[in-house]
């Protein structure tokens, strides 16, 4: 045992370990928190509670920007779990079985791209394994995923049915049928998890690829295309058009909103820029070791495993530009073909900036690890006083509770980090190893010692019930103005409220104004006819205010 050395990339248990302590710590134990993760709740629990498995809706209305297949796994999971796990935390493990499937798949891809890739013609069986190790190690390794893969959205189960698809998309060559089964499946979920906007710059990189592979210009690439046609067909098809028989309008409201209409838009370079800049710590390390497979490549042209997902990541940006994406998550399928290129080279980085990652991971999370472990420490005993008070000032009223079980797992967690970098042997591979580990660290430590403080300011469970026990015993309709839609989420999946727009033709009847305003700005006054009945807001939130109206009779 003493001469004992960890391997990198990880062999087959430690992998799996470190994927169940990235992946399953943060999706149970805690309420919706604003914004995507309530929001899909809210959709989820409107598809469990009402039973109409066709149209998702948020707080009674129709939710156009996402197709339904996450929320009906959410939905599903829900009920199968009833009275076992809390239903929003069984919606949430979907999105972790979503994550999951994408983790597997992209080690599949890794593996069959790689067996016979003329970038490692002489690799043996070990080296296989490994390479697909590396693809999933790139993948949890990138910063922007890491939050995203623990909330209820929809493109956790778009991000899988893609990795589906760059599977089927490494077997074309050798297995065309099964390229095609595994290719249409995955384009079918992905396309109802978020519309077909998504799935374009795969299927461009599909069609485009045998102009630059030569092993594509085959009779296996014509069948596995063709097979992959026959088997999307009933995915693009079967829920559009029983949305059109059920309502024409919904069905126009969708495809303008999910759908090709974005495009439309001329490029715009403030949105390029945003783009760009969000990718830049978003996409972080994958990005610029995916330069370097592409800089590299360019003395080995013709291959698959670089050609089709370097076209995919073009196309991608281009459409994330001229859609003029918003936020992080139109971003996501972006870490996909990252993360397939360079995997490719990552045994063959320079040996300073393969060291110079591993050891800059190494050092930040063993910083940020120790952070956690004081603020924990902070809460549980007041030491050091500075930021025990500093934590209470941030969440005035949180009473911390000892727990043995989240002390021991964290500690268990610990250990192991300490272990790895240790033990570990010195190769040009263990950069993206220590990286990742680091991140599952630092966010297992986090889940485990800080989240009921980080729950008790984030959840609207007691804003929920404040607002529910002020509300009169005849309340009628509740007009909603300036509730963003987590709110809306939350309020409806913890108390049932459900609110109309204000300015709708059924809000106007309303005889209750529930109004989310600025904490910061002085209150908007809604007339001399509405009797204000309750205010309040979240624990330490400062920005957002909400207030109870009544209509004076």
């Amino acid at each position: 045992m003493a001469g004992l050395r960890i391997a990198l990339p990880l062999a087959r248990i430690p992998m799996l370990i470190l994927v169940a302590i990235w992946l399953l710590p943060g999706l149970v134990g805690h309420d919706p928190w604003k914004n995507d993760d309530a929001i899909g709740i809210g959709i989820a629990h409107q598809f469990a509670r009402h039973g109409d498995w066709l149209l998702p809706r948020l707080a009674g209305e129709y939710y156009a920007a996402d197709g339904p297949l996450f929320y009906w796994i959410a939905a599903g999971l829900a009920r199968l779990l009833d009275g076992l796990v809390v239903p929003h935390d069984a919606m949430r493990l979907a999105a972790g079985a979503c994550v999951a499937a994408t983790l597997l798949f992209l080690r599949l891809a890794g593996r069959a791209y790689y067996e016979r890739s003329r970038y490692d013609s002489d690799s043996r069986g070990d080296d296989i394994k490994r390479r697909g190790d590396g693809v999933v190690l790139m993948f949890m390794g990138c910063c922007g995923l890491l939050m995203h893969a623990h909330e209820a959205i929809s493109e956790t189960a778009l991000l899988a049915g893609l990795a589906c698809a760059y599977y089927g998309a490494a077997l074309v060559a050798r297995r065309p049928y099964a390229a095609g089964i595994a290719i249409g499946c995955g384009l079918g979920a992905a396309f109802l998890a978020t519309g077909i906007l998504h799935i374009l710059p795969l299927v461009l990189a599909l069609l485009a690829a045998p102009l630059f592979v030569p092993d594509w210009r085959s009779r296996n690439t014509a069948l596995a295309l063709a097979c992959a046609a026959l088997v999307f067909a009933p995915w693009l098809l079967t829920w559009p058009a029983l949305l059109y028989a059920r309502s024409p309008e919904l069905f126009t409201a969708w495809l303008h909103q999910g759908n090709l209409a974005v495009l439309a838009q001329a490029p715009s370079l403030s949105a390029a820029t945003q783009v760009l800049r969000t990718l830049s710590w978003f996409a972080w390390p994958a990005w610029p070791i995916a330069l370097w497979a592409v800089w590299l490549y360019r003395r080995k042209p013709g291959s698959a495993a670089v050609i089709l997902p370097l076209i995919a990541l073009i196309a991608e940006l281009c459409v994330a530009v001229l859609a003029r994406a918003h936020g992080e998550l139109p971003l996501l399928p972006l870490l996909l073909p990252l993360s397939l290129l360079g995997a490719q080279v990552l045994s063959d980085l320079r040996r300073g900036a393969a060291n110079s990652l591993a050891w800059f991971g190494a050092m930040t999370f063993s910083l940020l690890g120790g952070l956690v472990w004081v603020g924990y420490m902070a809460l549980q005993t007041g030491f050091p006083p500075r930021i025990a008070a500093n934590a209470l000032r941030i969440e005035p009223g949180f009473v911390s509770h000892f727990s043995w079980l989240p002390l021991i797992a964290a500690s268990a967690i610990t250990l192991a980090w300490i272990a790895l970098l240790w033990r570990s042997e010195n190769s040009s591979q263990r950069c993206v190893t220590f990286w990742t580990a680091g991140i599952a660290t630092f966010w297992a430590l986090t889940m485990q010692l800080l989240l009921p403080w980080i729950d008790y300011g984030k959840s609207y469970r007691p804003v929920a019930r404040s607002i529910q026990a002020s509300l009169p015993k005849q309340r009628g309709c509740i007009a909603g103005r300036g509730l963003g839609e987590a709110q809306r989420a939350a309020f409806d999946y913890h108390e049932g409220i459900v609110t109309k727009r204000a300015k709708s033709r059924t809000g106007r009847g309303c005889t209750l104004l529930l109004v989310q305003e600025n904490a910061r700005l002085p209150a908007e006054n809604p007339g001399a006819s509405w009797k204000k009945l309750w205010e309040g807001n979240r624990a330490g939130d400062r920005a957002e205010k909400f207030r109870l109206y009544a209509k004076v009779k």
